[in-house]
């Protein structure tokens, strides 16, 4: 229902734009996939036939957009959640949201059902499009049942509000804007409904709304050899998203081209040229040429640091083809596909080898998985692969190798030189409702299981890493290493959990789990929390393995956002404001009261009662968010390389009651209980009157008089 709501406010937001977002009317630029524009502004005036009509609102889109996400409809969306639990529970609310949606707009547009009534269409595509990532340029699309009871909704929406939108431009479809070149517009054209917003109209190629309105779907995005050699022969799901990052990353270089062409003149600029204009002095207009130069050498720095920035981001995301994501929508599950094309010289694919075995950190964990991920890679390719790229900002693998070899006295290129790429690692807690109860038990502990060529040669490595911990810059910090009872090292840390580190074979395994390297020896004995996720994770033969269980996420959030700092004490405000006359120091040193000292217990006291309360409602907002996570579950994902490239497959999988339930938890759990906020009155009152005690202490205590 929330997600609808906003979804529909958004749009309705951006079709009636303020007058104060009008920028000045630009000349279009010609699409290069429109034919000839045939403007007018009259509404009756006939629209010449499009040569094709349209199947869905992405056939209209350019061919060089960026990214898309379409659902097959809302209905299609809806099917993840059990909207009549969440009615059920929250019927009030959204009754009172349809009242008002009824009386402000004349329907309820929270209910799809009623959508046919303005002419929209809750059984076909909806979605969003990024047109154009240097401009900002983003457009929301919608189906239609009836384009004109649409528009005449759209005009009555507008005459209403005062802000009606008039036709700017007529070609297949219609462009309505409050005027031309505006940043918002409505595009209406075959049985589909476009809301497009430029973020920077100076750095828009063309004029977008003009191309929608305008352009053959025969030339459009779906029929392109980009869009079609990217989906490949996928089959049918209710939601497709299309992401063009490579040509995103060109996209934003070459908007970042355009801005470096015609850069605006600075303020040191402007006023050197005021200095010249009306005669400043010659001194004057020398301080500010120097001020201006180095103020346009700093705008160079900041220039050559993002041209490197791009660099780096084109060099690992560059050669990538576009991903395409197909999804399933259910109740129970979101599962899917995403493919990209990348060819083989990427350093994606060169890094990425295929045939690892299912993620020892994970499947031999004895603790619940927060978080694991695993794969093999080719460690060779890896190290070229980042001291290339370290190299774009200035940087080196070697310079990052020395400094890792000063803080742990060990030589890590030597390690992973031993290493035979395989590698997994998870996050861990024996006790998830300790990151409801904070404090540093609540922090989640860790496997990591690493591959070596050799096992000769790890347990030498083991033994001298070991040997040198307690002289390093870590045992200077309290980290100390024994020999562990049965097998390997134990490694004390301050303050944390005892770390593990055995070999069983050419295995190397850390870890906070004192019997994880007996689960590794005794082989995967993994029982995951949801059975759904188990096949994607143990699945051999994947390049790389994600799992995510939502409450780490939410433990992590909640132990943190309540912030254990230092109590307020009204001793801590004092009436400065009424002594004019005095300095802060003067006012600070005149001492407390007998009369203060009392009310200063009594506040103390509604103070600590107050806290107790507030303990309590944070601690159940925390463990209702671990339980709304429960209900929401987790991701789990497997990454593999096939002849074009990359493809990864899982999804989001639910836990117990499924995102309804998750939602209704959640909000149960933010509440944290009703409030009586008496207590907080009561404490006001008291610190009003110490507020007035104190105003008399300073005036008999040095003998002034405080303003009102």
């Amino acid at each position: 229902m929330g997600s609808r709501s906003r979804l529909w406010s958004a749009v309705l937001a951006t079709m009636f734009v303020a007058a104060s977002c009008r920028p000045k009317p630009e000349t279009a630029t010609a699409s290069p996939t429109t034919s000839a524009p045939a403007a007018t502004t009259s509404r009756k005036a006939a629209r010449p036939p499009a040569w094709t009509q349209a199947q869905a609102p992405i056939d209209l889109l350019p061919e060089r957009t960026g990214v898309v996400v379409s659902a097959a409809s809302v209905r299609h969306l809806l099917r993840v959640v059990d909207l009549a639990a969440l009615l059920g529970t929250y019927r009030p609310y959204y009754e009172q949201a349809g009242a008002y949606f009824e009386q402000t707009f004349g329907h309820n547009l929270l209910d799809p059902a009623r959508w046919p009534e303005i002419g929209v269409d809750p059984d076909r595509p909806i979605g969003a499009a990024l047109l154009d990532a240097g401009s900002e340029t983003t457009c929301y699309f919608i189906s239609l049942t009836d384009p004109g009871r649409f528009r005449d909704f759209i005009d009555r929406l507008g005459g209403k509000l005062g802000g009606s939108l008039e036709s700017v431009y007529e070609d297949r479809g219609i462009v309505l804007a409050h005027e031309s070149g505006a940043r918002n517009q409505l595009v209406l054209r075959d049985d589909f409904a476009f809301v497009v917003n430029v973020g920077n109209p100076s750095l828009a190629p063309y004029d977008f709304a003009r191309e929608l309105a305008s352009v053959d779907p025969a030339r459009g995005l779906t029929a392109s050899p980009r869009w079609q050699q990217a989906l490949g022969p996928a089959e049918p799901r209710d939601l497709l998203a299309f992401i063009d990052v490579g040509g995103m990353l060109r996209a934003e270089v070459e908007a970042a081209r355009r801005r470096d062409e015609q850069p605006a003149t600075s303020w040191a600029e402007q006023e050197l040229q005021r200095l010249r204009e009306h005669g400043g002095t010659a001194e004057e207009i020398a301080r500010w040429e120097q001020v201006a130069a180095e103020q346009r050498a700093s705008e160079r720095q900041v220039r050559e640091s993002r041209r490197r920035e791009q660099e780096l981001w084109n060099g690992v995301l560059g050669p990538l083809g576009p991903i395409v994501l197909g999804l399933s929508l259910g109740p129970e599950a979101i599962t899917g596909i995403a493919r990209a094309q990348v060819p083989e010289t990427a350093l994606l694919r060169r890094v990425v080898t295929a045939g690892a075995g299912p993620p020892l950190a994970i499947t031999a964990a004895s603790e619940r998985v927060l978080f694991g991920a695993g794969g093999k890679l080719d460690l060779s390719e890896g190290i070229a692969g980042i001291d290339s790229l370290l190299r774009a900002i200035g940087k080196s693998a070697d310079a990052l190798f020395a400094e890792l070899k000063r803080s742990t006295g060990g030589d890590p290129k030597a390690a992973l030189a031993m290493l035979e790429g395989t590698v997994s690692f998870a996050l861990t807690t024996s006790d998830v409702a300790a990151m409801a109860r904070g404090g540093s038990k609540a922090e989640p502990g860790f496997n990591l299981a690493l591959n070596f060529k050799d096992p000769v040669t790890a347990a030498a490595l083991v033994t001298v890493t070991m040997a040198k911990l307690p002289s390093s810059p870590l045992g200077a910090a309290g980290v100390k290493v024994k020999r562990g009872k049965s097998r390997g090292h134990v490694v004390t840390v301050p303050g944390w959990r005892d770390v593990h580190v055995a070999l069983v074979g050419a295995t190397l395994t850390i870890s906070t789990d004192p019997k994880f390297a007996q689960q590794v020896e005794r082989g995967p004995m993994w029982q995951p929390r949801l059975a759904q996720v188990g096949p994607i994770v143990t699945a051999p033969g994947a390049a790389a393995t994600l799992l995510l269980d939502h409450a780490f996420l939410m433990g992590m959030f909640m132990a943190r956002r309540h912030y254990e700092g230092e109590r307020y004490l009204p001793s801590q405000n004092q009436p400065y404001w009424r002594f004019s006359s005095l300095t802060p120091e003067v006012i600070d040193k005149v001492p407390q009261s007998a009369a203060y000292k009392s009310r200063l217990k009594e506040w103390l006291r509604l103070d600590a009662k107050i806290e107790r309360v507030e303990k309590v409602q944070e601690q159940r907002r925390r463990e209702g968010a671990l339980a709304a996570a429960d209900s929401l579950g987790a991701l789990a994902l497997q990454l593999r390389e096939t002849p074009e490239g990359l493809e990864t497959a899982g999804g989001q999988y639910f836990g117990p009651g499924g995102l309804a339930r998750t939602i209704e938890r959640f909000i149960e759990g933010m509440s944290g209980g009703e409030t009586d906020y008496s207590s907080y009155e009561e404490r006001g009152r008291v610190e009003q009157e110490l507020m007035e005690i104190r105003v008399r202490d300073i005036e008999r205590s040095l003998g002034v008089r405080a303003s009102e």
